[in-house]
């Protein structure tokens, strides 16, 4: 590094004109090689620390998550499909017999990368000295969260707004008046775990693990199943909030669930609320959103016999869903509309044999706001 930058100081001060030759290398090119140097110094000594010192461990992990994400965001093939290109759904009706299930889907809860780049649709919204503070804000925790493996920007946890947003499906599910709408009032009681057969599922991302939690802790505190943490429900984008921090077979520590849950008394054991046998990790850089989508499809048939599959997940996953799996002359505000955060919808999921192929359809007819709705 050090003769590197004596050459480049030496590459300036010259006078090129005396020797009527141009300098051999730009300066740009250099600083470039100068910065890569001192890049690739401290990755090695990190590196080398992270094999005995776990504050090391954390910040190597953290920065391969960066370089991950970056790399993601410039080169994935996640968004390159179209639903519309797919097959129509609507065929399945034309299969000699169909698997039914209901399916239930709870949008995660505002997170802190909603609350630092999402705060209105306009884009005068990243003008704002609003937006300014809380990115530097955010900036500035990021970094001081390198040590603790802990992050504002990648695998973005809730915000506090979130967090009051699951709280508000966990007062709705605890509420004693019953809903005056009686099929919202049997979904109510399913998400209660107090009828019906029943399976939790939630992305691998922490913000979803956290309102999953917390929205069904009426559920989950008396012991009324587990939930599976699933890399197949991971978001489709290619910002780097959506790359997970959890490694295979383990969730990514969630103080904010911890915090959140010990002010109401209780005591959260991750062990004891999470089945991470099939979180596989992070995303594939080059796989398109609808292998997962179709992971996801399919999960929901073969893995379990339940009869409800209750399921934590995102925006944008939850649009191509219904996308995908919706007829194509279907108008559902489902195909635009994101469920709100905190919300809950269920629906008709079925699943056929046409020949060799495997479709499967969301009844439109069978689409139920149960908390919050859409985003209409």
């Amino acid at each position: 590094v050090t003769r590197a930058l004596s050459s480049i100081m030496a590459t300036e001060s010259s006078d090129p004109s005396a020797s009527g030759q141009a300098t051999t290398s730009p300066f740009a090119i250099r600083l470039v090689f100068v910065a890569g140097s001192v890049f690739a110094a401290m990755y090695a000594t990190v590196f080398a620390l992270a094999k005995s010192s776990n504050a090391a461990k954390n910040v190597l992990h953290k920065v391969n998550m960066w370089i991950h994400g970056i790399v993601h965001l410039i080169f994935t093939n996640e968004t390159r499909w179209k639903p519309e290109k797919l097959d129509d759904p609507a065929n399945l009706h034309e299969a000699p017999e169909m698997i039914k299930k209901t399916v239930i889907f709870i949008r995660h809860g505002e997170s802190k990368w909603n609350e630092i780049f999402n705060d209105g649709k306009a884009i005068t919204r990243f003008f704002k000295p609003t937006f300014f503070i809380r990115l530097f804000s955010g900036m500035f925790w990021e970094t001081m969260d390198a040590v603790s493996g802990d992050s504002v920007f990648l695998d973005s946890p809730l915000s506090m707004e979130g967090v009051e947003q699951a709280v508000g499906l966990a007062d709705f599910l605890e509420r004693k008046e019953k809903c005056e709408d009686e099929k919202v009032e049997e979904f109510r009681q399913i998400l209660s775990g107090n009828i019906s057969d029943s399976i939790i599922c939630s992305s691998n991302l922490r913000r979803c693990l956290a309102t999953t939690t917390i929205g069904l802790w009426p559920r989950l505190s008396k012991g009324k199943g587990k939930i599976h943490v699933l890399s197949c429900m991971q978001e489709s984008s290619r910002n780097v909030d959506t790359q997970a921090l959890s490694q295979p077979g383990s969730i990514a520590p969630l103080p904010i669930t911890k915090a959140t849950l010990k002010t109401s008394g209780a005591e959260f054991d991750p062990s004891a609320i999470f089945i991470a046998t099939e979180n596989h990790g992070n995303k594939p850089i080059c796989e398109k959103g609808k292998v997962r989508l179709f992971q996801f499809a399919e999960w929901i048939f073969s893995s379990n016999s339940s009869k409800v599959v209750i399921a934590g997940g995102h925006s944008l996953y939850f649009r191509n869903f219904f996308r995908s799996f919706l007829p194509h002359k279907s108008e559902h505000p489902a195909k635009k509309a994101k469920i709100k955060n905190g919300g809950a919808v269920a629906f008709t999921f079925c699943r056929g044999k046409l020949g060799d192929q495997t479709l499967y359809l969301v009844e439109e007819k069978s689409l139920t706001p149960i908390y919050l709705g859409f985003d209409i």
